[in-house]
């Protein structure tokens, strides 16, 4: 009867928070596999939601769950983000921080019978300690596997982004992920005049990869307005939404092979 039950529970009822323990068990009798989305909590240039990454993370990660019928966790919204800082509404924590509830989070759903995660992340300074939580894991227990992708890498949304936005995505506040928050959250976008964008060369945009900054009075000394070579004041929510689909077109897909 139970293990009947989660074939009817459809759309948002895939949120790891709107099932029940009996919801989760019958699930687990079918797939060990669940999704966690991680953003981060920082400033995303003037007009740029502050939970902008946490924003499209979630967005990315449910729509995955909803199309390939699989658990999703709530989203870890506070990550390291030092060098932001120097922009009031930021929340950063310790690369070490992030790794320990990793670490807990996933070893608690292993210990729970889940034993494929997969990470939709959403900022980049999360990757290295997030990948070397997951890889002490796996160590400790061979049943484990993991797989961990930034919405922005999948192939063909990672050309789409390009295509439609070329030098101007930039590194920070770019308008692919603008744009994504523009169809979530229309109404909350603002609308303060930017100044012209000023676009970094291919090599220090490279430099910068992985968010990887100086500390966050040099940061806002360099990128007094928040943009890190980026034109945001180029996305919209029609662009938003493509790239949305695909993302989660991709990630589905992706999904599906990994857990087989």
């Amino acid at each position: 009867m139970i293990a009947g039950q989660w074939s009817k529970r459809k759309g948002p009822a895939v949120r790891l928070h709107l099932l029940t323990w009996p919801d989760v068990e019958a699930y687990l009798s079918r797939s060990t596999g669940i999704i966690l989305p991680v953003g981060s909590t920082e400033q995303h240039g003037l007009n740029g939601l502050i939970g902008t990454d946490s924003l499209c993370a979630e967005a990315v990660a449910n729509g995955i769950g909803e199309a390939a019928e699989a658990v999703v966790t709530p989203p870890l919204w506070s990550t390291p983000a030092q060098f932001n800082l120097g922009f009031p509404g930021t929340v950063s924590i310790r690369a070490s921080t992030l790794s320990l509830l990793v670490s807990d989070i996933v070893g608690s759903l292993v210990k729970t019978g889940f034993r494929k995660i997969y990470v939709v992340n959403a900022h980049g300074a999360n990757l290295a300690p997030i990948n070397a939580a997951l890889h002490d894991l796996r160590a400790a227990d061979d049943r484990l596997s993991f797989r961990v992708k930034s919405w922005w890498s999948y192939p063909e949304t990672n050309a789409l982004r390009h295509t439609l936005y070329g030098e101007a995505e930039g590194v920070h506040a770019t308008p692919s992920e603008v744009a994504i928050t523009k169809t979530l959250y229309p109404s909350r976008i603002g609308t303060r005049a930017e100044p012209p964008a000023r676009l970094l060369p291919a090599d220090v945009r490279a430099d910068l990869a992985g968010d990887n900054h100086p500390n966050a009075a040099a940061h806002r000394a360099e990128y007094p307005d928040g943009r890190v070579g980026s034109d945001p004041a180029l996305s919209t929510a029609e662009d938003g939404a493509t790239l949305l689909a695909s993302a989660v077109r991709e990630g589905a897909e992706d999904y599906r092979r990994f857990v087989g």
